[in-house]
């Protein structure tokens, strides 16, 4: 019973942020964020090839305390849903008390990770925190996986991570995120019913290039102009309508081949982006972006 009250009194509060936010733009007054993701960290145990944040020169971690203030002003302006990652946010020491200070004031907060760290005792500390969700992420099956994070063992690792928060965080939503590739397109369909298997969520995202850093030592390739196969990766979507545990939407799903097609030919989207006007992205020298 306590679980479901929870869960009612969560969703009001989100509901009622909503509808504050939805009468505060029809009236003309500023916009407050919605949603606010947090890069808590840019240190990272892995080298994944489409991520240029490790390659950072100034590495560095928000400070609990800078966290703890920017989180109570989100929760005052109305925000309803953050996400903590990094880098990797398990490299922090008591990366739990940075969930927990956002769910003081946040109703909903996720975490990302790729899993690797993830033992027992952080399984356990997550199920404390209060977390509502953990998106843990998968790039393909063994072989493609670890090519892509650029570990050896990490593939194994990230499935057992998954085991480990269902039998300590039972209450988590666990959500896998894999970023749509032209190296891993060929096998996402047996990704996508593997993850079924796992009995959790599946979340995809198109491959999005990196900024590159001033003094950054290690060269980043320029994966905007990387190719997809259209006919391979419209089939997958629709593929991808068919499936029960995929949380995206439809009409993201359907926007993937319009973001990457369009980009790659000089455009993208018609008219201007309103991302702004609900979304905010801090980084962990404080930054706020946009």
């Amino acid at each position: 019973m306590r679980g479901i009250a929870n869960f009612r009194g969560k969703t009001l509060k989100i509901l009622m942020r909503i509808i504050r936010w939805h009468i505060g733009r029809l009236k003309g007054r500023a916009i407050n964020p919605l949603i606010a993701t947090f890069q808590l960290t840019n240190r990272c145990n892995l080298r994944c090839v489409m991520c240029n944040i490790p390659n950072n020169p100034e590495t560095g971690t928000m400070p609990l305390t800078l966290f703890k203030n920017i989180a109570e002003e989100l929760g005052g302006l109305g925000c309803c849903y953050a996400s903590l990652s990094g880098g990797e946010i398990l490299t922090i020491p008591g990366f739990h008390e940075y969930i927990r200070a956002a769910k003081r004031h946040i109703p909903s907060v996720n975490m990302v990770t790729n899993g690797t760290l993830l033992n027992e005792d952080a399984a356990k500390e997550i199920a404390k925190s209060g977390v509502d969700s953990v998106a843990i992420s998968l790039d393909g099956m063994e072989r493609t996986h670890e090519e892509t994070r650029g570990l050896p063992g990490s593939f194994e690792k990230t499935i057992n991570a998954i085991a480990l928060l269902k039998r300590y965080s039972p209450g988590v939503k666990i959500v896998v995120n894999t970023v749509i590739a032209p190296w891993n397109l060929h096998e996402l369909h047996e990704l996508t019913e593997f993850v079924s298997l796992l009995g959790v969520l599946h979340k995809f995202q198109p491959l999005n290039p990196h900024p590159r850093f001033e003094g950054q030592m290690r060269e980043y390739p320029d994966y905007g102009d990387m190719e997809f196969d259209r006919e391979a990766l419209v089939a997958f979507l629709r593929f991808l309508l068919t499936k029960k545990n995929v949380a995206n939407s439809r009409y993201f799903l359907a926007s993937i081949p319009q973001y990457l097609f369009q980009r790659a030919e000089g455009g993208l989207f018609d008219g201007p982006c309103t991302l702004p006007t609900f979304f905010c992205e801090f980084r962990e020298n404080g930054l706020m972006y946009p």
